[in-house]
């Protein structure tokens, strides 16, 4: 029997309700890309829009060479969606940021961290993809983004500015490059060190840095407001023309941090990086962010969700439905990890999934996720929750599933649910007109043989999609 054929489509954005939590972020048009190229080009106008089911806001998305970015409150630009480098091992990182800015993939971003000691591979990735990618003249520079963070040994106003020249150090060759237009991007990684995250070593990490690094500032993990002078130095550094750096941020700051931030800042913060799970879990910090149009980025988006689905097995399966009805509106197929991005990006969330692996690439650039069709009200909710599953650690109550009435037709007949790894797993014995029936999932494949002959049989492999009833009819 035959496959299902998968594809993939456009874009849509909602309102999230997750239990009782609303994520109060502006959307986005649901075909984004389209309308907002008519809207710039002045084929669109007000009365074309659908104000009450889709409010779009112009004014904080657009898009340039064919990228989806956010404006930021400075007006500078960022894509939604970039790669997180970090935590590769180095002598992946040029190979990788070379294959993600290719014409292809459109992947304009790329995440880092000073502490990572990657930065100087990050620009010989930049010089050496920028190198294949072929632009005439008129089409100018080829404008690319990095945004990376000051670590907590850093913190205080001279360790601050310290590290962002030794960042600005490591990326020189690409910022010098006359066929790219870096723009970077500075963030605080952390507000201080905490000794009550396990990996972090405050006394340790302070006495492993280096003389200059000592004499520059006082220990910061003695002074719990040390970012505070970090942020000063960010702010002088921004506010100079001798630096070329295009907005500054934080990551991982609590609610009371940015509000303490926002009073005492004179270049309010305009990037904020979270994890998934503050996202979902703190309103109250996305509300502020909202309120004062800071710029949401969300790291391990995909790292504990659609990477270990065994840890929520039916909400992985309700993320598997979601792709699939994705993918019949398209020419591609869309996985459960697209599905979980594109949601976030659907909201104008910015996102920087992090891969080690090269065929991962093009399934997480910028070209694919902002390509996936319109997530209606019904799919943007099933992701939602089960979003929220994988982080609970609370699978949800009900399964989804194909079912399968097999008919024993002409024969006796024994049912065999093939695995994955070759074998066989006896699922029942149907007397010949008699009927089993199997609840299982889109592509599984079963092995159906004559009872009285085993060399006799059928294969069959499920095309039906999650929440339909399939009949099989095995005439042996």
């Amino acid at each position: 029997m035959k496959g299902a054929v998968r594809r993939r489509g456009s874009i849509s954005l909602t309102l999230l309700l997750v239990g009782q939590i609303l994520l109060i972020i502006e959307p986005v048009s649901s075909n984004f890309l389209s309308r907002l190229l008519n809207r710039l080009e002045g084929r669109l106008v007000e009365e074309d829009l659908d104000v009450d089911r889709d409010p779009v806001d112009f004014s904080l998305v657009t898009v340039e060479d064919g990228v989806v970015m956010g404006i930021l409150s400075n007006d500078k630009k960022i894509p939604l969606v970039g790669l997180g480098v970090g935590t590769l091992q180095h002598y992946m990182v040029p190979l990788m940021v070379a294959g993600a800015i290719q014409e292809d993939k459109k992947t304009r971003l790329i995440d880092t961290a000073h502490v990572t000691e990657n930065e100087r591979l990050v620009a010989q990735g930049i010089n050496q993809g920028i190198a294949r990618i072929k632009r005439s003249p008129d089409e100018g520079k080829v404008t690319l983004h990095v945004v990376t963070k000051i670590w907590y040994t850093y913190l205080g106003y001279e360790r601050t500015k310290l590290s962002v020249q030794e960042s600005l150090e490591e990326l020189e060759e690409a910022i010098g490059n006359d066929k790219v237009d870096l723009r970077v991007h500075v963030l605080l990684h952390w507000p201080r060190c905490y000794n009550n995250i396990s990996w972090m070593n405050c006394e340790e990490d302070e006495d492993n840095m280096a003389e200059a690094v000592k004499n520059a500032g006082p220990p910061p993990h003695l002074d719990k407001n040390a970012w505070k002078g970090s942020w000063k130095a960010l702010e002088d550094m921004y506010l100079s023309e001798q630096y070329p750096i295009d907005s500054i941020g934080v990551s991982n700051f609590h609610l009371n941090n940015m509000e303490e931030l926002q009073r005492i800042a004179r270049v309010p913060p305009q990037i904020l990086q979270i994890n998934i799970w503050s996202l979902l879990y703190d309103p109250l910090l996305i509300d502020h962010c909202h309120k004062n149009r800071i710029h949401v980025q969300v790291y391990n988006a995909m790292n504990g969700v659609v990477t270990e689905p065994e840890k929520a097995p039916n909400a992985y399966h309700h993320l598997q439905k979601v792709a699939a009805d994705l993918s019949e509106e398209s020419q591609d197929e869309v996985s459960p990890g697209q599905v979980v991005l594109a949601w976030l990006m659907q909201h104008g969330v910015a996102v920087i999934p992090r891969t080690s692996r090269l065929s991962r690439l093009r399934e997480n650039s910028a070209a694919s996720i902002s390509a996936i069709h319109e997530m209606t009200d019904s799919q943007v909710e099933m992701v939602a929750h089960a979003v929220e599953a994988f982080l609970s650690a609370e699978d949800l109550e009900e399964d989804i599933y194909v079912k399968i009435t097999f008919h024993a037709t002409t024969k006796d007949t024994f049912v065999y649910w093939n695995r994955h790894d070759g074998g066989e797993v006896k699922v029942a014995y149907i007397l010949k007109g008699e009927t089993f029936n199997e609840t299982t999932y889109p592509n599984h494949s079963f092995r159906l043989y004559d009872a009285t002959n085993k060399d006799h049989f059928i294969e069959y492999t499920v095309t039906a999609k999650f929440g339909e009833h399939e009949h099989v009819h095995a005439e042996l």
